[in-house]
């Protein structure tokens, strides 16, 4: 091997703590032992090598992310002179004792690679000849603040006090080609780290269940020991709901294990985008589809319009647009995408943005339109000549309690993430209304719900009427 290789070589973080750091492990009386990576830390040093600066990770306990990602940080922070490194944490003394770890790894090094320390305590190490340092800061309020962080670990953020300011003075802190880290074990939807893990952002999204380091025998061990509610949020990688929900937990439990991402197998089709559409399943032909679309404004940075198709036959959800699209475009997505399911019962909301859309599928001589009722409370409910679903004080909680019955009994399948993210944020205020939480969106909520009215005006089965000419004369008298 010549000098170049390896000097790259002894640059790679894996290789240089494997090679030539020391741990602390769990077994008592083991001492030191080489530091050999699992399968889980190997999977995010590949993440880490990557070009994007922001990375989250939603982690069970116990798999050594925290010792992993400050090992990576430690050997970028000596390999790249005037860097600096920042372990933040709502406990201070548990960072510390990451930094304790670093603190190993360098005295376990062969002496000719270590680099200069002019300072070294409990919350820094500083390498003076490089200009570069490590440090573990407290979660205060202007934590960040004053500080370039070319690399910036945060850990277990939904501990911490004040998240939202702390998060985005951190933010600010670390450069565009730096590295900014967030992990941690999930706890209440509405958090500053739950909305980055469901939101529409930047950020890497590493997901590390259980499997990746238990068996299921230790894990049914686990939910006894500690109970299935806490088992849920440390190992089942549930956040917590906030407030009242309007959906029930565990109907939304089981309706996630059919979320499917572009890529993923959906029997024999395989889920595809296609011009902003997540198609979960082809028209098949005499299939039966109905359309149910939220429409918004169309401005960044306002709501999303939404399109959501269900099979009338399998209640199953094949399709899904979401986007900040005006609503006359909108209308275009319908009348295309409609057409191509079969002529798919199309079920606009007509509130303020959603006459806009059905005026041009009327231009457009949409087939299939929905009609509103002209009354919920009596016997036998007619049809209007009124277009579209039209949500009041009165229809709105109509209109999700049918949702959701139709969810907790099975009839509906879900596969789209966007809408089982929205059920967890969707509560009870305070005087029982029925909103989303601060920051948070409803709008796919709305468009399944709606295209719900529609599913339940479409007959499924096969249609029976009189044939006619069964019953004409055989002969006439002229």
């Amino acid at each position: 091997m010549n000098e170049a290789d390896l000097i790259k070589k002894i640059r790679d973080p894996k290789y240089y703590l494997e090679t030539f750091c020391k741990i602390k492990t769990k077994e008592k009386g083991a001492g030191l032992q080489p530091f050999i990576l699992n399968e889980a830390q190997k999977d995010i040093f590949n993440a880490l090598r990557g070009p994007d600066r922001n990375i989250i990770i939603r982690k069970v306990r116990q798999l050594g992310f925290s010792t992993a990602i400050t090992g990576f940080f430690y050997v970028d922070t000596i390999m790249n002179p005037g860097t600096n490194t920042g372990i933040v944490g709502y406990n201070v003394d548990v960072c510390a004792e990451l930094l304790e770890k670093i603190n190993i790894f360098y005295q376990t090094t062969p002496a000719e690679l270590r680099p200069t320390i002019k300072y070294n305590s409990k919350y820094e190490m500083s390498f003076p000849k490089i200009n570069s340092k490590i440090v573990i800061l407290p979660s205060t309020e202007n934590v960040g603040r004053g500080w370039t962080l070319h690399n910036c670990l945060l850990t277990e953020l939904p501990m911490w006090d004040g998240q939202d300011k702390k998060f985005t003075a951190l933010n600010e802190s670390v450069p565009p080609k730096g590295k900014l880290v967030i992990e941690s074990t999930p706890k209440n939807v509405g958090d500053v780290y739950h909305r980055i893990w469901t939101g529409d952002n930047d950020f890497v999204k590493k997901d590390y269940g259980w499997w990746w380091g238990y068996t299921k025998e230790a894990m049914e061990k686990k939910k006894k020991e500690i109970g299935l509610d806490a088992w849920r949020s440390e190992y089942g990688l549930e956040f917590l709901a906030s407030g009242r929900p309007v959906f029930e937990m565990d109907m939304a439990r089981r309706q996630r294990k059919n979320i499917l991402n572009v890529g993923d197998k959906n029997g024999n089709f395989t889920v595809v985008s296609d011009d902003g559409w997540i198609i979960y399943r082809e028209p098949e032909i005499g299939g039966i589809y109905a359309l149910g679309s939220d429409v918004a404004e169309g401005v960044r940075g306002g709501d999303y319009s939404v399109i959501i198709i269900w099979d009338r036959r399998t209640g199953e959800e094949v399709a899904i647009f979401r986007g900040q699209v005006h609503p006359e475009k909108l209308a275009n997505l319908i009348n295309i995408y409609g057409r191509r399911y079969n002529n798919a019962l199309a079920v606009v909301e007509v509130n303020n943005h959603g006459l806009t859309t059905l005026t041009v599928l009327k231009q457009l001589c949409y087939p299939s339109l929905y009609f509103r009722p002209s009354k919920f409370e009596s016997i036998s409910t007619g049809y209007t000549d009124r277009l579209g679903w039209r949500t009041t004080v009165s229809t709105r909680a109509f209109l999700i309690d049918e949702f959701h019955s139709a969810l907790r009994s099975g009839d509906l399948t879900i596969h789209s993430k966007y809408l089982l993210d929205e059920m967890m944020t969707f509560v009870y205020d305070d005087n029982g209304n029925m909103v989303c939480l601060n920051g948070y969106h409803d709008d796919c909520i709305f468009a399944g719900a709606i295209g719900f009215q529609g599913f339940k005006t479409l007959f499924n089965g096969e249609l029976t009427q009189i044939d006619e000419r069964a019953h004409l004369p055989r002969s006439y008298a002229y």
